[in-house]
């Protein structure tokens, strides 16, 4: 589903933080760490192609030493506590200092609902709490954290250019309206596709959702606007399963995950995830309306729109709560769909922080990194990545949000990264959902503070 952050129903913003220590004996442990990471940071710059092992040297990983929960962010873990019950059910808060896990938390449940086979809702008694490794449904953050980590691994590879067109791309693209788009302007919603549209309605067996899309007429001239677009990222997760001749779930699995020990993340979570999952909302009501209404985003008129009957109206628990991911693209999609825990999209953020490696794997050079990193349009866009700059804070931080209440930001030069994952649309249908932008402002600066930036 499409959220940014224009001060909008759909805007989630991207904050982070980060944090200090426990003690003299934590203190020096740290500033030996961020020395090694530094040393480390430098060997990275000198290391083998993407993908790659690197020859001697290698960049920091993660430390994951099952912190317990620090005073020092009393305050903060006080503020997301009291979102418990009014912004959320529940939600799991991680914060990493220079390649180390520092603080996470859980708090409230993962689960305060269910629903008979009829649909109707009841509550879940008792109630299935919340854990640091519950999984969540990631909704936008899929966009950064499988399509914008595929793309900065194939462009690192050589394999696709950020100036490359659709057209020569993807086949069902050339000689239409779409064809010169690049991937520079899908990566920073410059691409003049529509926002949001009800691919379910406009499936076909031959060729799932991709048919419509390219059929589908620009709403705004190429390059002339930003536009947040889902659209746009459903295209891109179409580019990486042509260029790499796999679907976009394996080849994130397989190059990708599966190096940086990313376990708990992929599209089509397994029977034992989807039973640990945060729960989301009660079936498709949220964006059917969004389809029948108009509203905020016009149907747009051609090609037509197909009769569907597929809805569904049980609480969703492990299976994608966008429509678009879960009914259009059959779970596995570029903007949406992908399920992850607060401790890899940490080590994912860990990648970035090192400039494009982890141990001895690189997912991109950190110049490719640093490329996908730039404002080339809009400040506070970059390729993927919302870009959040802090008001007396001259470095900037990296990440993005997500629909069901999902977030997380990093900012290498602070060597800070701060995840906040919850599950905010988990209610009665009909009931609004609220914003958590003020939420993630305190938590933001909150960490800042403690961190001592």
């Amino acid at each position: 589903m499409v959220e940014w952050v224009a001060g909008t129903g759909h805007a989630m913003r991207a904050d982070m933080d980060g944090r200090t220590i426990r003690g003299a004996a934590r203190a020096r442990f740290h500033r030996l760490s961020r020395v090694g990471w530094l040393v480390a940071g430098a060997a990275c710059l000198a290391a083998s192609p993407a993908g790659a092992a690197a020859a001697a040297d290698s960049c920091p990983i993660l430390h994951d030493q099952s912190p317990r929960p620090d005073t020092r962010f009393a305050s903060i873990d006080s503020t997301v506590r009291g979102g418990v019950g009014t912004l959320y059910p529940g939600a799991v808060l991680l914060i990493a200092h220079h390649g180390a896990i520092v603080h996470r938390v859980a708090f409230g449940n993962a689960q305060t609902l269910t629903s008979t086979p009829e649909g109707d809702l009841r509550p879940l008694s008792p109630p299935r709490p919340m854990t640091v490794d519950t999984p969540f449904d990631m909704a936008s953050i899929t966009k950064v954290e499988a399509t914008t980590a595929a793309m900065l691994h194939l462009v690192g590879r050589g394999q696709v250019s950020l100036d490359d067109r659709l057209g020569t791309l993807l086949p069902a693209f050339r000689n239409t309206d779409k064809a010169g788009i690049t991937v520079r302007q899908l990566l920073t919603h410059r691409s003049g596709v529509w926002e949001w549209q009800p691919t379910w309605l406009h499936r076909v067996p031959s060729g799932g959702a991709l048919p419509y899309l390219a059929a589908l007429p620009l709403r705004y001239p190429i390059g002339a606007r930003f536009a947040y677009s889902d659209l746009g990222f459903m295209i891109l997760g179409a580019v990486v399963a042509k260029v790499s001749g796999i679907p976009l779930d394996r080849y994130v699995r397989e190059q990708i995950y599966r190096p940086l020990g990313m376990t708990g993340t992929g599209f089509l979570p397994d029977a034992g995830q989807r039973r640990r999952a945060a729960a989301t909302s009660q079936g498709d009501a949220y964006q059917r309306r969004m389809a029948e209404t108009g509203k905020p985003y016009p149907q747009a008129p051609y090609p037509p729109a197909q009769p569907f009957s597929g809805y569904r109206s049980r609480v969703l628990v492990g299976e994608a709560n966008d429509a678009n991911a879960a009914l259009g693209w059959g779970g596995v999609a570029g903007h949406a769909g992908l399920f992850s825990t607060a401790t890899d999209v940490a080590r994912y953020a860990q990648v970035l922080s090192n400039g494009g490696c982890y141990g001895r794997w690189r997912l991109a050079p950190a110049a490719t990194v640093s490329a996908f990193e730039q404002t080339p349009f809009d400040p506070d866009q970059a390729l993927g990545f919302r870009k959040t700059q802090l008001a007396g804070i001259a470095a900037p931080f990296f990440g993005h949000s997500g629909f069901t209440g999902t977030w997380f930001a990093v900012s290498p030069q602070l060597g800070l990264t701060v995840v906040l994952l919850t599950n905010r649309v988990h209610r009665p249908d009909g009931e609004p959902y609220p914003s958590l932008d003020a939420l993630r402002e305190t938590v933001l600066r909150g960490v800042v503070a403690a961190s001592g930036q």
